[in-house]
């Protein structure tokens, strides 16, 4: 093979991998969020306790749409074992902002579909 068909190869594997490295990528922050929300959920506060339960749900939700056959404990046990405290805080927020933004999007969704069930 000549010097530039390598180079064709080598950039057509790395083009082919992208997709499953951000998808890596995206497992590992939503079973972050998992992992904070689990850790909410356990708080005696029922604000903190709902609020961790709906980040559970939602991200379990994203990551089986996305990946069914997901090693889902593994995953989130690789997770958890790495996170400090630090790290659950930062995530809160990351987590807790991105779930908020969708139940901003989905109160919209109801208010615009409301005028059409009249």
């Amino acid at each position: 093979m000549r010097r530039s068909d390598w180079r064709a190869v080598l950039l057509a594997a790395a083009v082919v991998t992208l997709p499953a490295f951000a998808q890596d990528s995206d497992n590992v922050a939503d079973v972050r969020c998992v992992a904070v929300g689990i850790r909410a959920a356990e708080l005696p506060n029922s604000t903190q306790k709902s609020t961790g339960t709906l980040l559970v749900l939602y991200y379990l939700g994203r990551l089986d749409g996305r990946n069914p056959t997901l090693d889902l404990e593994k995953l989130l046990a690789e997770q958890v074992a790495k996170m400090t405290d630090a790290d659950y805080a930062t995530e809160s927020q990351r987590c807790s902002q991105s779930l908020s933004l969708k139940g901003a999007q989905i109160t919209r969704l109801g208010e615009d579909l409301r005028s059409h069930f009249k």
